[in-house]
């Protein structure tokens, strides 16, 4: 077996005529003509329901506010009902550092990777540290004794991180993303 496509066909019929392998839906194939191994149409169908909207899209962010903000809200409720209001506003805080964080990466990131995918990795960088000198900030400027129950901040920050980094994984893991573009073999 040489493993060449004519070897798999079934033997001819009755009138002479090799019968066509049966590759799923695709175009009438007229007699003679070959029917080619993969159907574009797939892709181009795909194409048309993917969410993605580009290597570059923010369409992450709505999923990701979204369970966040409901995560959020029970966890204010929670802190405001067993410990008070101050840990109700901590928790507050925490929610928004968690989703303001990463809104800023991800915008900082897409707009740079918009522009040239060499300013993707200095943007990564630069946001991070834009990041990281924000958060010393505001974890300086929140006294441990005040208005705000940083306990209750940190539990909510650590929280938010997982459920704004499950939301995002769940949203790369069901969003169809052409790691290889369909259209460009069509071309040559």
């Amino acid at each position: 077996m040489s493993g060449h496509l004519d070897d798999a066909r079934p033997p001819r019929d009755a009138i002479g005529d090799a019968a066509e392998p049966t590759l799923g839906p695709g175009p009438a194939v007229s007699q003679g003509e070959r029917r080619p191994l993969v159907d574009l149409g797939v892709a181009d169908r795909a194409a048309r329901r993917s969410r993605a909207g580009g290597v570059w899209s923010l369409g992450h962010l709505s999923i990701c506010w979204a369970v966040l903000l409901v995560v959020g809200a029970a966890v204010v409720l929670t802190g405001a009902l067993v410990s008070g209001s101050r840990a109700g506003w901590g928790a507050v805080v925490g929610t928004m550092i968690v989703g303001l964080f990463f809104t800023f990466s991800a915008v900082a990131i897409a707009k740079a990777g918009k522009r040239s995918p060499r300013l993707v990795m200095p943007a990564a960088l630069g946001s991070y540290l834009v990041k990281i000198i924000a958060l010393g900030f505001v974890l300086v400027l929140i006294p441990r004794d005040g208005a705000i129950d940083t306990r209750w901040m940190a539990g909510s920050v650590g929280l938010g991180l997982f459920c704004w980094l499950g939301a995002h994984m769940r949203y790369v893991w069901t969003t169809k993303i052409f790691y290889v573009d369909p259209e460009a073999g069509a071309e040559r």
